[in-house]
């Protein structure tokens, strides 16, 4: 059954992102066509700075998420809805505080911030509004609905809404730029989807769940815990956000523009290896509930063989073929950028990847004080890294500095899974498998050279492209589960589970 809901999880995530995926490269490049590189940089900034405005929930859904595990492995309905209604009760009070840092930031940007002549009022338009969109959810039920769901293991249902009513927003965002060429009716777009998407939620999750209400007492323990979680939250912004606004502030909307081209790519990446990550959490979640701890570390290595392939998978298809593919979907020279800046997105895509099964097991167990502790130390050398090298090595700087950083992620994240969880395991034990996969990424990244550059010089076609670059998804995507089946014992039983799972799910059907 945890098998089962753990890729129920996933597919329901996957598949539509996928979709959303491909209906984002349409949306950018028309972003970037209908209302220009400073257009379009300004809109990636306002969602970047965003990011920063709600920092005032940091850490509170996980935390909502941690406090239910015990109660759903117990079936303890009472205790699920006195947090349900805590949840809800808390949500509230940060959406006020949001609302008035979304004033607090509005009327700064306004005094304070220099636009380029002709985007003040509308960026500054689209920045309030789709600001005040994603407050709808707090004051709302989304929030507490979706915390109620991953904690469950059924976090496939408010992902189905969400995925849907992302697609469709993402198309109307394409046929409002084409048509209006502005920031204002982008956001306009936004704000009413995230309405219809509170309006779907608790239609389907009130036939669906119908013990699922508030009852008189309101449990409101789980804000203890989220001081180290918003703590972790604001390192993983710096970590994660930071690079946009340095670029903004040291060359540019333009620049801003040609590298969320790539990192649009990038992150959609990561963010469908992320949600492989959620589906472990809650997995682990389960585990460390019902006292299993002698599974812990089988189910480890089992899904660290798993982000090993969606590493290697991924990020080699995008290096192979990113310059290739922008070549075509924007159609500009100067968005072209070089091997080793590709070498440098892909290497900080790939580190990320690497880290989430330990962060799959730091957020399961609680662990949330020690994780903030290295956060931060994370985040503190992304930042000065970046702020340094960018003046030196421009875009490459900010890279490296952001790489290097989750180099010394993995580290820490190692260092505190073997001291907490694994016991009986050594360090090295525990980042030798990292070592070897990342030694064997550089050397394959030095080796592809030739083949990129001959990818490069041969994309004229937007299909003949893309097919091209499924052609070397499937090839590495098969060649590497092959090698590690021959030479993991733990990614073979990943895999039997897989296949056993599907030839039930066909038998049945």
């Amino acid at each position: 059954m945890r098998t089962k809901k753990i890729f129920l999880n996933m597919l329901a995530d996957i598949i539509p992102y996928l979709l959303i995926g491909v209906i984002g490269l349409v949306k950018m490049n028309a972003l970037i066509n209908y209302i220009g590189d400073v257009g379009n940089g300004y809109y990636q900034t306002i969602n970047q700075i965003i990011s920063y405005v709600f920092l005032a929930q940091a850490g509170f859904s996980d935390a909502v998420i941690y406090s239910l595990y015990k109660p759903f492995a117990e079936k303890n309905k009472d205790d699920i809805n006195a947090i349900y209604g805590g949840a809800r009760k808390v949500f509230k009070i940060i959406g006020l505080i949001i609302l008035g840092i979304i004033f607090l930031v509005t009327t700064g940007l306004y005094l304070f911030y220099h636009f380029e002549e002709g985007y003040k009022a509308s960026a500054l338009i689209c920045f309030f509004i789709i600001s005040t969109s994603y407050l709808i959810a707090y004051f709302g039920r989304g929030q507490t609905y979706s915390a109620v769901l991953s904690a469950a293991q059924e976090k496939y249902v408010y992902s189905l809404i969400f995925n849907s009513v992302k697609i469709l927003c993402d198309i109307l965002i394409v046929i409002v730029t084409i048509k209006f060429r502005t920031l204002e009716s982008i956001a306009i777009v936004i704000l009413s989807m995230k309405i219809l998407e509170e309006i779907i939620s608790r239609i389907v999750v009130k036939k669906k769940y119908l013990d699922l209400h508030e009852i008189a007492r309101k449990d409101t323990s789980m804000v203890k815990m989220t001081k180290d979680l918003a703590w972790t939250q604001v390192g993983y912004l710096v970590l994660n956000n930071i690079d946009a606004l340095l670029l903004m502030a040291f060359n540019g909307p333009i620049m801003v523009s040609i590298y969320t081209t790539y990192n649009y790519i990038l992150r959609f990446l990561g963010e469908v290896a992320s949600r492989v990550e959620l589906s472990s959490v809650y997995s682990f979640g389960n585990v460390f509930a019902k006292k299993e701890e002698d599974r812990v570390h089988p189910l480890y290595k089992e899904f660290l063989m798993l982000f090993v392939l969606i590493a290697f998978s991924m990020c080699l298809t995008f290096m192979i073929g990113i310059r290739g593919f922008v070549s075509i979907w924007v159609g500009k020279d100067n968005y072209i950028l070089s091997y080793l800046t590709v070498f440098l997105f892909t290497t900080t895509l790939f580190l990320n990847i690497l880290y989430y099964p330990l962060v799959a097991l730091i957020n399961a167990d609680g662990l949330f004080k020690d994780n903030k502790k290295h956060i931060f130390i994370c985040a503190i050398i992304n930042l000065v890294l970046s702020i340094i090298l960018i003046q030196f090595y421009g875009i490459n700087g900010i890279l490296l500095g952001t790489a290097i950083a989750f180099l010394a992620n993995i580290f820490l994240k190692s260092r505190t899974v073997t001291i907490k969880i694994f016991k009986d395991k050594s360090l090295f034990n525990t980042l030798k498998d990292f070592i070897v996969v990342i030694i064997v990424y550089i050397s394959l990244s030095l080796l592809l050279i030739p083949v990129e550059h001959y990818f490069l010089s041969t994309s004229t076609s937007i299909i003949t492209t893309v097919i091209k670059l499924g052609i070397i998804f499937i090839l590495v995507i098969g060649l590497t589960a092959s090698i590690l089946c021959f030479i993991s014992d733990d990614a073979k039983n990943l895999f039997r589970r897989i296949v056993n799972m599907i030839k039930r799910k066909l038998n049945r059907a």
